[in-house]
């Protein structure tokens, strides 16, 4: 090896050591945009009281529900495929591969926000659910028309600009603080609250594409608003089902991490109970977003990694990589029973402090659920979202079945308990199914290199 040689040893700690410095950068912005929705919330239900601000959480469990049913998780077949096709040094082509998760985004938009009102219509019509939900549903459905991220985050995600993506939720959060704490000392009513968490996100959707077709020029990659439209499904064959395949499993996870708002309200007759369960699940999204973000920093890496057979340094991210969220995670559960209660008592008011015993159930489930991010990224990495659905299929079933079980005796924190159920059978699953896989994978090499 010659002197100027980097060793694959420590070409594998430097990639190492990078994605955890972009993973800390991430949860540092994220920690920041927590505190930040904190207060947007804290305003929300100082303003409106435990009924009305139910009625809020609600109306954003309808529209995020519909929202991530339908709409195609573009990233995940784009970041894979534009793994491989970073080697060919075709522009055009690469263009056209993001025109096709474009495409995906824009439809799935478009029928979640049409699917949103005719969801919110059923429910006020023939459920037991407020009245006033179906307009406000309708005003949040112009977020959801507009939330055109998949792409912008594919391409952001390629380039590493974790650091940039991290600022734009942040800027985003602080408009809705801003907006929240105005319309708070205005004494704004919950119309005016939706439209608060409405315009905040439009900003946020905007700015993802701003930025991801400023890097697509830095990089030389032409526009796709530009690039030819037809053949794209003979063009990159398989990608049209990965992207169903993936859908599929976040409709999944949706009807745990966005219907379960909507199943409290439903299961205990109250829109109070929603609320108190709105607020911890919020809370929780701090602990929730270290795994979200360990996807998105680690994904695209592991993806390459697997393309060029770097299969030991793969199984060391992966472990590395759980390793560092089971420490983070320690500490956040440490920290919550320290000053949760204060916290939720100091923010919210006392009206709201059954929302802190939610809130601690709900970090155990978050803690299984981040080991798992992954593992879940591995496998996709690996092509078999085939086995990531199947997961996500058995443990929500398994979900739902604890849940309708323990709301209606538990009250909201049964929900909590469900997730716990999810988390640990999700765990198992992909834990099992991943380093199934790479033993199998490394048995064959070492059967190769003794031939």
């Amino acid at each position: 090896m010659s002197e100027g040689t980097v060793k694959p040893d420590a070409a594998a700690k430097s990639v190492l050591r990078s994605r955890i410095e972009s993973v800390l950068h991430l949860m540092t912005g994220s920690v920041g945009n927590a505190f930040v929705m904190i207060g947007s919330i804290a305003f929300a239900t100082r303003a409106l009281g435990p009924e009305a601000f139910g009625i809020l959480a609600m109306t954003l469990a309808v529209g995020r529900v519909c929202e991530r049913i339908v709409r195609f998780e573009s990233w995940q077949p784009l970041v894979r495929f534009a793994a491989t096709e970073e080697g060919t040094s075709d522009p055009e082509r690469l263009s056209r591969l993001y025109l096709f998760g474009l495409i995906l985004d824009i439809a799935g938009a478009l029928v979640a926000a049409l699917l949103s009102v005719i969801v919110a219509f059923v429910l006020t019509s023939y459920f037991d659910f407020p009245r006033e939900m179906l307009p406000l549903v309708a005003i949040y459905a112009v977020a959801i028309a507009l939330n055109l991220r998949g792409m912008s985050s594919a391409v952001m995600r390629m380039a590493g600009m974790f650091r940039t993506m991290a600022y734009i939720v942040f800027i985003a959060g602080f408009l809705r603080l801003l907006l929240a704490a105005i319309f708070y000392w205005a004494g704004s009513g919950l119309m005016t609250f939706v439209w608060v968490w409405t315009i905040s996100q439009v900003v946020d959707a905007l700015l993802y594409n701003f930025v991801a077709f400023r890097q697509l020029s830095r990089d030389g990659t032409p526009s796709p608003l530009r690039a030819r439209v037809g053949n794209l499904i003979q063009d990159f064959p398989g990608f049209l089902g990965f992207a169903f395949t993936t859908n599929a499993s976040s409709a999944l996870r949706t009807i745990t991490h966005e219907a379960d708002t909507l199943i409290v309200g439903a299961l205990t007759d109250s829109s109070e109970a929603a609320g108190f369960y709105h607020i911890a699940k919020r809370m929780a999204k701090v602990a929730m977003a270290c795994g979200e973000m360990i996807q998105m920093v680690v994904y695209p890496d592991l993806a390459r990694m697997w393309a060029g057979k770097i299969k030991r340094q793969f199984r060391k991210t992966v472990v590395s990589i759980q390793g560092l969220l089971a420490l983070i995670m320690g500490s956040i559960l440490v920290v919550a029973a320290v000053i949760g209660k204060p916290l939720v008592l100091l923010a919210f008011g006392a009206e709201f402090a059954p929302a802190y015993t939610i809130l601690m159930a709900h970090l155990v489930a978050v803690f299984l659920i981040m080991h798992s991010a992954p593992a879940r990224s591995a496998l996709l990495a690996m092509n078999c979202p085939q086995y990531v659905l199947m997961t996500a299929t058995c443990s929500t079933v398994l979900f739902l079945g604890i849940a309708f079980y323990a709301i209606p005796i538990y009250g909201a924190i049964g929900a909590s308990f469900a997730h716990i159920g999810f988390g640990i059978l999700t765990a198992v699953l992909l834990d099992v199914w991943m380093w199934r896989n790479l033993n199998r994978q490394a048995s064959s090499e070492d059967a190769v290199e003794l031939t």
